[in-house]
């Protein structure tokens, strides 16, 4: 604030006339850019009267008052009773201090509210303060910044004190000047007075040297680092990730550094236990023989393929990082449009997944393979597809063993023909012919031809049990609901039953091929009533929710041969084929059921079949 001259004349040491120092004081006053305006004391009795003489350019610019207007008022009629009361009291202060005072006030004025830095200079006369000075600065501008930045610097330590990452400022030695909650419960200090403080009051003696030496490198280079590292607590050790930052001066000088140190410990973990189970997947994925990949679902890139894609694909896996369709060079050209077509269809997400595929390999070494490629997706959170997973597995030893069941079933089928037509037939005509000798025949012959008749019979059901086993033992056709009443009633019809009796515990349905189940049933009762003797029961009904059970309570199996049972020719009856519970068991496999021998209530023997799946008959 510049110093303002009093109103006495200016003392003349150059030969400066009286009415020049006048003149000189005028214009000084006049062009001042400070506020400046006189002040009247008078005394009376023990109180002083403030009256305004005048005041220059500047005031009244920035107050609105004129000198006119100024001139013989005092404080309380220019400002009002409540203002002017204050501003006369400051006044008095001047007067009875008699020396420069300094003071800031806000006025109402008809030029605005505004904020003064103001100084008062007393005029002293005769030993006496006749006169007051004053020079005002308007701060209004300063006064509002400083407002905006006290705001500021709340919201700052608000928004500070409510992160939960620790945030902390150092000078250029090291020593601590600030640090918000989160920082003072990480270093354990709540409560103490951490200005001063450094990292050797705070860590082992390790930790704190790796600090300073990261502190030094952002103070001497002027920039921001970021480093993990793991900071000793109360609780146990905590993994940061701690960003420091220069902290210049208005020189751009580095004077400080600022830190922001987050807990990344559960991200940390959480990446170890990722890792760990990607090492464990890769060596799993490495030793096994099918083939993995990961790829986007543009096929852009190769995320991830395992080395089986070489013993299945003929490439190396760095050539499947290297292009994801590498293994198109070596498909059969038959399959390749096909495997191009889906690809596409990926592509612009008209596929349904997952894929299945089947196709041939020309592998460099391997000759040709077929392999079988399982496609599916990972769907990101809106559910889009966005990576494809693929397992690949040769199906070579697969496909020859198709090949050759085909074969066999030809010859199967071969073999069925010639004994359906060419020996059913000629055996048909041999027991006609040996019927009618044995009707015409004498006496003596009919101890021959017994016998004869007896052992056509036998190669007939041999021939028709083989038939079955050959077109009907491993394979099911039309399934439907059947009734368990119906069926068994009919197959008991069918079989020269004698004496034995049929009860039926309860009524309900199967599901499965009838014309296959009638060969299952008419079996178990035949082969009941060969070994049952007279007498015989034969119980059908259910064992639980989902078994079937055929018992009788003849003599049973031994179990030690419950097994060889089910053997093709297999047989303790006399003319029996051996064939009967081997259709049993490979017609209940056909249709997914387990079959298995056990002793039945009354000392026979019960056939389960498990995994049936029996409903009530009126379901």
């Amino acid at each position: 604030m510049e110093d303002t001259p009093g109103t006495e004349a200016i003392a003349d040491s150059g030969g400066v006339t009286a009415g020049e120092s006048r003149g000189v004081y005028e214009a000084i006053f006049r062009e001042m850019s400070d506020a400046v305006f006189l002040i009247d004391v008078a005394r009376s009795d023990h109180d002083y009267t403030f009256t305004y003489l005048r005041n220059n350019t500047s005031h009244q610019r920035r107050t609105g008052l004129s000198e006119d207007e100024l001139r013989g008022q005092t404080p309380r009629e220019l400002l009002g009773d409540e203002q002017g009361t204050v501003v006369a009291e400051n006044y008095r202060q001047c007067v009875d201090k008699r020396r420069t005072i300094e003071y800031e006030e806000e006025l109402d004025l008809p030029g605005g509210t505004s904020h003064w830095q103001t100084k008062l200079t007393p005029i002293i006369d005769a030993g006496d303060v006749t006169q007051i000075v004053g020079v005002a600065r308007d701060i209004t501008e300063q006064k509002e910044q400083e407002r905006k930045l006290k705001r500021i610097h709340r919201r700052f330590e608000t928004v500070m004190e409510t992160m939960s990452a620790a945030v902390f400022l150092k000078d250029a030695d090291g020593q601590y000047l600030v640090m918000n909650q989160a920082c003072r419960e990480l270093f354990d200090v709540e409560g103490q007075d951490i200005v001063g403080l450094t990292d050797d009051d705070l860590f082992p003696s390790d930790t704190a040297r790796q600090a300073r030496t990261d502190d030094q490198w952002v103070v001497e280079n002027g920039e921001m680092i970021e480093i993990e590292e793991t900071i000793p607590t109360t609780a146990g050790h905590t993994v940061r990730l701690t960003r420091k930052s220069p902290v210049y001066d208005e020189d751009g000088e580095v004077v400080a550094l600022c830190g922001v140190s987050t807990d990344i410990t559960e991200r940390k973990e959480r990446e170890q236990e990722l890792q760990m189970v990607r090492e464990r997947f890769e060596r799993f994925a490495g030793n096994v023989r099918d083939g993995f990949f990961l790829l986007p679902t543009d096929y852009s890139e190769t995320e991830y393929v395992n080395p089986a894609v070489e013993r299945i694909y003929g490439i190396t896996p760095e050539e499947a990082y290297d292009d994801p369709t590498a293994w198109l060079r070596h498909v059969h050209p038959d399959d390749k449009d096909e495997l191009l077509a889906d690809m596409e269809a990926q592509r612009d997400g008209t596929i349904q997944w997952p894929v299945e595929q089947e196709f041939r390999i020309e592998h460099p070494d391997r000759g040709r393979r077929w392999v079988r490629a399982h496609l599916d997706v990972v769907p990101d959170e809106n559910g889009d597809p966005t990576w494809i997973t693929g397992i690949s597995t040769d199906i070579t030893e697969r496909k020859e063993r198709e090949k050759e069941l085909q074969r066999q079933n030809s010859r199967l089928n071969e073999f069925a023909s010639v004994v359906s037509h060419d020996l059913r037939n000629p055996l048909n005509v041999a027991q006609a012919r040996a019927t009618i000798l044995q009707q015409q025949a004498a006496d003596e012959l009919q101890e021959h031809l017994a016998p004869l008749l007896n052992s056509l019979e036998r190669m007939e059901s041999i021939i028709e049990d083989t038939l079955t086993l050959a077109r009907q033992g491993e394979t099911v056709g039309d399934m439907s609901s059947i009734s368990l009443v119906d069926l068994v009633g009919k197959c008991w019809a069918g079989v020269e039953t004698a004496e034995a009796t049929l009860e039926i515990d309860e009524e309900f349905t199967i599901h499965g091929d009838r014309d296959r189940l009638r060969h299952v049933f008419e079996n178990l009762f035949r082969n009941a009533v060969e070994h049952g003797g007279e007498g015989l029961t034969v119980r059908v009904g259910r064992a639980g929710e989902d078994c079937l059970y055929v018992e009788d309570d003849g003599p049973g199996i031994p179990t030690d041969d419950r097994d060889a049972v089910f053997e093709p020719g297999y047989t303790s009856a006399t003319g029996g084929t051996g064939f009967g519970l081997t259709i049993v068991k490979r017609i209940a496999e056909a249709h997914g059921w387990d079959v298995t021998i056990t002793d039945g209530r009354d000392g026979g023997a019960r056939f389960v079949f498990d995994a049936v799946g029996l409903n009530d008959s009126n379901a």
